[in-house]
């Protein structure tokens, strides 16, 4: 394993701190329509919802640079920017005015430091320069938190397509969620068969 996969690794494995288990039970079955929808929207190229064209653009290459297609698929091939399109429009709408002011600051900034230029157009380096100076700001939390809930959600909620999220973390599910899960499972299990439930 090289050193930057090590260290993206180990960024994903910490970012489960970075959402509170508080609020994904309250928003758990809100985040597992807008995964679905992703996923649909995604393989049918659905318009958005919330976001603009423009909008969803320059999302989509900040998303892409929090789980980049380096090695492994990322936040682009797993469809992350219809997954924020529907939380900015469900569970969480309140966040799509902070949203579009810190693409405005955004761009401002990006402006300032590259003449006439998109953050999308950028280097993934000068890309990666402006994020570390807008790291600690709400709006890149906002937008962390949504790429790390979509892609890491269980790929039957619509999310984690093809598994990416879990390959990221090097997660091997081929011993979960087969039953009989241990003895009491099976014992409730046979239970449930013979009162015909």
């Amino acid at each position: 394993m090289t050193m930057k996969e090590k260290s993206r690794r180990d960024f994903f494995k910490s970012s489960g701190s970075m959402i509170g288990s508080t609020w994904i039970a309250v928003n758990l079955p809100a985040m597992i329509a807008a995964a679905n929808f992703a996923c649909q929207a995604k393989e049918t190229g659905a318009p958005f919802e919330v976001l603009t064209a423009a909008e969803a653009v320059e999302l989509e290459a900040i998303t892409s640079q929090i789980i980049p297609s380096d090695g492994t698929p990322g936040a682009k091939e797993a469809g992350i920017i219809y997954f924020i399109d529907r939380a900015l429009g469900t569970f969480s709408a309140e966040d799509a005015g902070p949203i579009r002011q810190g693409l405005t600051e955004l761009d401002a900034t990006v402006k300032e430091k590259h003449t006439s230029s998109l953050f999308s157009t950028l280097t993934s380096d000068q890309q990666i320069d402006i994020l570390k100076e807008i790291e600690e700001s709400d709006f890149f939390g906002t937008v962390r938190n949504l790429t790390v809930s979509g892609t890491f959600s269980m790929p039957s909620y619509g999310g984690n397509q093809n598994k990416i999220g879990w390959n990221i973390l090097g997660f091997d599910d081929s011993r979960s969620w087969r039953p009989p899960f241990g003895y009491y499972d099976e014992q409730y299990m046979q239970q449930e068969g013979r009162n015909g439930r």
